[in-house]
């Protein structure tokens, strides 16, 4: 899961907070394809005998450590290409296309679009592992598009905070992608609406190469909501954020001070049309300090 540390964020005296409780949220071997795309880019081999669950397997043990256990029941898939994220109603599509084919690989419910290779995963509670596997050059961009009024807000370490507008409703971690020699590859998100793009770089990899996007809902949790007035403040600076927290009556929204830069950093243009930042605070995940998630709201 993504920690987003204990980090710095505003208060002031119209800081209102909200409490609420829900349902939480060595070097790799290499994978078996070993052919590389060629001078002009292009390289049609599919991936080889291994399945999508095995390739999966061995670029999450590269990435995070660990796959998704064995015995994990795989994600329902719905109208040919969505599913729900773990422990919440949110639901995403995966890739674009109107004829994908959905089939199970072991604990992965697998979604063949018209060139990437889906598959989706529960590897924890509250917890969805989203999954493209690139079987060769490709001009295609792996994209998942979630729920109608669902609004995502990049932040500035990479990960992706997800709501609807009125509550939060989970964070993306930042994301990975790895080659079949288990080497990682340069990779980012873009945002278009509510349909997240991953772009990655595969100069010189070798494929399969799987990018992944982790969506994560968490629980119990903390809100702490600013106004207009101490969101635009936020946005000024470190300093501006981090001084409002400090004279806020409420002991833990000083200690959420830490979440300041990465607030500062959420541009005007997000508080266009009458928004707000509010603050997801989740007490006791990642270690003492807890989790905390900046998102938009209606203010």
């Amino acid at each position: 899961m993504s920690t987003h540390r204990l980090s710095t964020t505003f208060a002031g005296g119209g800081l209102v907070v909200a409490i609420a409780f829900g349902a939480a949220v060595t070097a790799p071997p290499a994978m078996a394809s070993t052919h590389r795309a060629d001078s002009s880019g292009q390289d049609a081999t599919a991936i080889d005998d291994d399945s999508v669950a095995d390739v999966i397997e061995k670029a999450e043990l590269a990435a995070v450590g660990a796959p998704t256990p064995a015995e994990a029941p795989s994600p329902v898939v719905q109208d040919g290409a969505t599913v729900d994220v773990n422990g919440s109603d949110l639901s995403v599509t995966m890739g674009a296309s109107k004829n994908a084919v959905a089939s199970d690989s072991g604990q992965y419910a697998t979604v063949q679009d018209d060139s990437v290779t889906y598959a989706a995963s529960h590897p924890g509670e509250g917890t969805t592992r989203f999954a493209a596997v690139l079987a060769d050059a490709t001009d295609a961009r792996p994209q998942w598009t979630f729920a109608v009024g669902a609004q995502l807000l990049p932040l500035d370490d990479g990960t992706v905070s997800i709501s609807d507008g009125e509550k939060f409703l989970g964070g993306i971690d930042a994301p990975w992608a790895i080659d079949a020699e288990g080497r990682s590859l340069p990779t980012h998100y873009e945002i278009t609406g509510s349909t997240l793009t991953q772009i990655v770089d595969t100069t010189g990899a070798s494929f399969p190469v799987v990018a992944d996007p982790t969506v994560n809902f968490y629980g119990p949790y903390i809100q702490v909501r600013l106004n207009k007035a101490e969101s635009y403040a936020a946005i000024g600076g470190y300093a501006a954020c981090a001084g409002g927290l400090s004279k806020s009556p409420v002991p833990f929204a000083k200690a959420l001070q830490i979440a300041c830069t990465t607030v500062a950093a959420i541009g005007t243009t997000q508080l266009a049309g009458g928004n707000c930042i509010s603050i997801h605070y989740v007490v006791g995940l990642g270690g003492p300090a807890g989790v905390w998630w900046p998102w938009i709201r209606k203010c």
